[in-house]
């Protein structure tokens, strides 16, 4: 047997003394099918309490859902779309994450085009971007003495690129709702751009996001303040601002990512068969350690498990636990990309506990090589995205701190 068959088997083994099929933790919930989506989707009821009333009107609403990066955004916005979609048969839903320099009105037409297969106009305009089967035009010249043999030929047709997106994006909306009594699409990750491009990117997309689909927008649109959320309220009927679990409510979500993974179902009343191979006491620090945001939970769930399994460990003692947060701990430190400026920047905050514009002194703004706070905040948003710092609500000042896990002893 080769080292690695019985690598598999040895793994096998302890994910069966788990009662799991995999790790069930992702960081992305764009990466899990919608059944898994539905049974692991946790809390938020009251933010889709104000959603479901919008969906059951006829006029077309766009909808923004805002908040820190990893705090469950993404998961938020294709919930929804599926949901209207299971409720509503003439539905149709569309979801894309917003790349760098792309706009939104091209988002919103690779994004529904890709949800019309058998619409020849919309496969088009994915071929005209790359991103489609190439369009081929087959021609037949029937011959022979009695006209029975054909030859065939084919040439790829050209097509033009689309300088309009937004009104190529009408153009195929109209298409779609001859067929389908509303169109929803969700367009994720404006917090990833830059925020003054992001202010301009709506500004150009007026026009179509007050046409007749629906929009969900998601991210927080003000980059690292709320300053766009509140200058374009205008542009959207409901602002829906995510903010952390409470630890009861991380306790509750961890339980339905493990079963979601279950060989065997267990009893919805074992508490300790719910939780294994964590064990209660185990389970609510891991939750305290995610200080209520998702994807900082399934990332160090995820690298406690696999401690776990490289430790062999039939369940998460303390002492496990110990050992899974300090490789959390190193995984983390050890992304790669940062700058020197970006590593100081890190070592800063882990140093004060809380950063913020009051207190970083002006010397260590030169060892950084800026004159302003202000300056530093796209290093900021660098480490947010590698989820090694966290935006502080702070109404008077900028507050960042670190993953709590950076400061796990």
């Amino acid at each position: 047997m080769s080292d690695i068959d019985r690598l598999f088997q040895q793994n096998d083994k302890i994910f069966e003394r788990w009662n799991l099929r995999e790790i069930p933790f992702t960081e992305s919930a764009s990466s899990l099918r919608s059944q898994t989506l539905d049974r692991v989707f946790t809390g938020r009821v009251e933010e889709l309490k104000q959603v479901v009333p919008l969906l059951r009107g006829r006029e077309r609403k766009r909808v923004l859902v805002y908040g820190w990066t990893g705090i469950g955004k993404s998961a938020f916005i294709l919930e929804v779309l599926q949901g209207l979609q299971r409720n509503d048969s003439q539905a149709k839903v569309a979801y894309i994450t917003l790349q760098p320099n792309m706009d939104l009105g091209t988002a919103a037409l690779i994004a529904l085009a890709r949800e019309m297969p058998e619409d020849e106009w919309a496969q088009r305009q994915l071929n005209e971007m790359g991103l489609g089967n190439l369009i081929r035009q087959r021609d037949s010249e029937i011959g022979g003495q009695l006209g029975i043999s054909a030859k065939f030929t084919e040439k790829i047709l050209d097509v033009e690129p689309t300088k309009y997106p937004a009104l190529a994006f009408e153009g195929l909306l109209e298409r779609a709702l001859k067929t389908s009594d509303r169109v929803a699409i969700g367009i994720d990750d404006l917090d990833k751009q830059d925020p003054a491009r992001v202010r301009q990117l709506l500004e150009d997309a007026q026009g179509m996001l007050k046409g007749d689909a629906w929009f969900f927008l998601s991210g927080h649109p003000g980059g690292l303040t709320r300053d766009l959320v509140n200058r374009e309220r205008g542009l959207f009927d409901l602002s829906l601002e995510l903010n952390p679990f409470d630890v009861d409510t991380t306790y509750t979500m961890l339980k339905k990512y493990l079963a979601s993974a279950r060989i065997k179902d267990i009893s919805d009343n074992d508490e300790v068969a719910a939780l294994h191979p964590f064990t209660p006491e185990t389970a609510r620090i891991l939750c305290e350690k995610s200080s209520g945001i998702p994807r900082w939970f399934n990332r160090s769930a995820s690298y406690i498990l696999l401690r776990a399994a490289n430790l062999e460990a039939d369940k998460i003692t303390l002492d496990i636990l110990e050992a899974g947060l300090e490789y959390a701990k190193v995984q983390l430190r050890g992304q790669t990309g940062f700058t020197a400026e970006e590593a100081y920047l890190l070592q800063l905050i882990l140093g004060k506990g809380i950063l913020s514009d009051e207190n970083i002194t002006l010397g260590e703004l030169e060892r950084m090589g800026v004159k302003e706070f202000n300056e530093i905040l796209p290093m900021i948003n660098a480490l947010v995205q590698q989820d090694l710092v966290r935006l502080l609500p702070d109404d008077r000042a900028i507050a960042i701190a670190p993953n709590p896990i950076l400061q796990a002893e």
